[in-house]
């Protein structure tokens, strides 16, 4: 599959891929002899799993140490796992903030519609 096919298949620009890809969100992909990216299976997984990262705002830095951890091998994976759960934790703060925040604005909505 080359980069345009993955771009429409997931709904994201052809430049965001080359952009998580020079930046180190995802893995290096192939390139055929023309030096066109080709993307395998597990390419396209990444490239999903960037997406659902960037879609949750979780950091660059996140994405781009994963990766790093992930080319160590089995090796990294008791490191892998702590950051794994290290975001995890963070996912759940952030949700506690913003189900608080709702809870304020409808409070806000209902002080309202009593004034």
């Amino acid at each position: 599959m080359n980069i345009q096919q993955v771009a429409e298949k997931l709904s994201i620009s052809t430049d965001t891929i080359r952009r998580w890809e020079r930046l180190g969100m995802i893995p290096p992909v192939t390139r055929d002899s023309d030096g066109l990216r080709t993307f395998t299976d597990a390419d396209v997984r990444w490239v999903k799993y960037a997406k659902l990262l960037n879609m949750m705002n979780v950091s660059p830095d996140f994405q781009i140490e994963y990766v790093k951890l992930v080319k160590l091998g089995k090796d990294a994976l008791p490191a892998r796992l702590s950051l794994l759960n290290e975001q995890v934790d963070q996912l759940k703060e952030d949700h506690k903030c913003l189900v608080d925040q709702l809870n304020q604005m409808e409070k806000t909505i209902e002080e309202e519609e009593l004034a």
